[in-house]
């Protein structure tokens, strides 16, 4: 069944909404930010701003300060916490690392498994973080998915469709009379004998074309692509197109990650496919500022520090498991 994704309505096939998790990491990122500066005012004032602006800033604000009243890890200074009614459960005392060590690390744990697993329980196809899957399909079309990805197939006479759920893949497509459909969300690419690469995550979708035609269509427009063309679309609409080499497209395959004006929030989770735990940028300006380069995947911390270091940021690492970004 072809589903649709928003954040404020329930799903076509009768499942609640997928959390907005862009949403919870800028929460988790205010949490971490007055955890590491509890005298600081104007940053409090700061993140009331942001929870009057919208209902959904509350309520995502509500689940991370939830995952850290799970572990006892309330601050210590109750005034630092917006005004909510239900009031934060006691405290107890750890060394301020250690805190946001375990905060974190709860915080990700809580707001990310459950959807995962939903994702991932509709899968034909999945990847575990790290790994990659080279499958063919009943078609004859072959398939490159990429780490901590998942894929659901839906052949039939007069189509075939699949639905990248989560992460990336790479489609070398049979000619078949049949059309071939990608979903990713409610962005759908059409096949027009080709090849090309699609990508699904938190921040929205891209596809990049390696050989031949690709249609794209999302919300109520089209984009035609053809090889070397790169198609960035966020999940409030906005589109912006690229050039690039044809055999920069899905380097991931060999252990590159080529990007091009991406933010440092979308290269985060994209990272976090590769390497267990993960990443959190403790800073909005920062995750919002865009890099283009090419990085080695083998080397998870060495790709984050060459992303953030031109951006004056460094990479701390809490445990094996967590990456904060000041």
């Amino acid at each position: 069944m072809e589903t649709s994704e928003k954040r404020t309505s329930a799903r076509e096939d009768g499942m609640p909404p997928r959390p907005d998790a862009a949403l919870l990491r800028r929460a988790t990122d205010w949490m971490l930010r007055l955890e590491a500066d509890p005298d600081n005012r104007a940053l409090r004032r700061e993140l009331d701003a942001w929870l009057d602006a919208d209902d959904e800033h509350r309520g995502a604000w509500r689940r991370v300060r939830g995952a850290w009243e799970l572990i006892g890890e309330a601050p210590s200074e109750p005034d630092l916490w917006p005004a909510d009614p239900s009031p934060p459960a006691a405290a107890r005392r750890y060394p301020p690392m250690a805190r946001l060590a375990g905060t974190a690390l709860a915080a990700c744990l809580l707001l990310a498994v459950l959807p995962a697993a939903w994702r991932y329980w509709q899968a034909d196809y999945r990847t575990p973080v790290g790994d990659t899957l080279a499958l063919t399909l009943s078609d004859g079309s072959q398939v490159v998915l990429g780490a901590d990805s998942a894929l659901a197939t839906d052949f039939s006479d007069d189509r075939r469709r699949v639905r990248l759920l989560e992460g990336e893949a790479f489609f070398e497509v049979a000619a078949d009379r049949r059309p071939f459909l990608v979903q990713a969300g409610d962005m759908q690419a059409r096949d027009i004998g080709t090849a090309f690469n699609v990508r699904a995550d938190d921040q929205g979708y891209a596809v990049a074309v390696s050989d031949g035609e690709v249609a794209v269509r999302y919300r109520e427009g089209e984009h035609r692509l053809l090889a070397g063309d790169q198609l960035a679309l966020t999940r409030d609409g906005a589109a912006r197109r690229y050039r690039l080499p044809p055999d920069r497209v899905a380097t991931w395959r060999q252990g590159r990650l080529f990007v091009q004006d991406r933010t440092l929030a979308d290269l985060a989770a994209t990272l976090e496919r590769y390497a267990p735990g993960y990443i959190l940028i403790a800073d909005g300006d920062l995750a919002a500022r865009r890099v283009t380069g090419s990085y080695d995947l083998t080397d998870i911390d060495a790709a984050l520090g060459a992303m953030v270091q031109p951006h004056g940021g460094r990479v701390l690492r809490i445990t094996p498991l967590l990456r904060i970004v000041l």
